[in-house]
């Protein structure tokens, strides 16, 4: 039964004192799930017109990384159910392409939310990065069909990122 304890700067955080854990994490995972829906949510239509002064911020490079973003982060949100029903049936070569998986949809959320501001140029840089690197893992399963539908999503993923970071170079 979770209980309160009083933890240093005198926070109170719920705890189970059977495990000796905080429910925290828990509630941190909902609360960046929540912010990225939100995001989503309010970039389902992208911008009609570039405004003024603005070259380069609308129906380009960020435009198109935007949109290869929102493709892998729910082909991503897929195959993290994808890859934990393998685990569950014993196969343990899923366990990293599960991990990859998590943190590409985390990457992709972050790009979205960041591409038409100050910090696009990086976040697309660190979600290129990602997306490689769960294309290369998803790519060790040819025999799964899924597994390739989702690698190909990753790369151009990668690839839009990379332009937008070209275009603001």
């Amino acid at each position: 039964m979770p209980t309160q304890e009083t933890f240093p700067a005198g926070k109170n955080l719920p705890m189970d004192t059977a495990t000796n854990k905080t429910s925290l994490r828990r509630r941190e995972a909902l609360l960046a799930f929540a912010a990225t829906t939100v995001t989503l949510g309010g970039r389902s239509e992208l911008p009609a017109a570039e405004p003024a002064g603005h070259a380069g911020h609308g129906n380009g490079a960020a435009d198109r990384c935007a949109q290869a973003c929102a493709d892998s982060m729910l082909s991503c949100s897929k195959h993290v159910s994808h890859c934990a029903h393998h685990l569950a049936q014993g196969h343990k070569d899923y366990a990293r392409c599960l991990e990859l998986c998590i943190g590409c949809l985390q990457l992709c959320g972050a790009c979205i939310g960041t591409c038409y501001g100050p910090m696009g140029v990086t976040a697309a840089d660190a979600c290129a990065k990602a997306c490689d690197l769960c294309a290369t893992e998803c790519e060790k399963f040819p025999a799964d069909e899924p597994m390739k539908t989702h690698a190909k999503l990753c790369r151009d993923c990668a690839k839009a990122c990379r332009d937008f970071v070209k275009a603001h170079a």
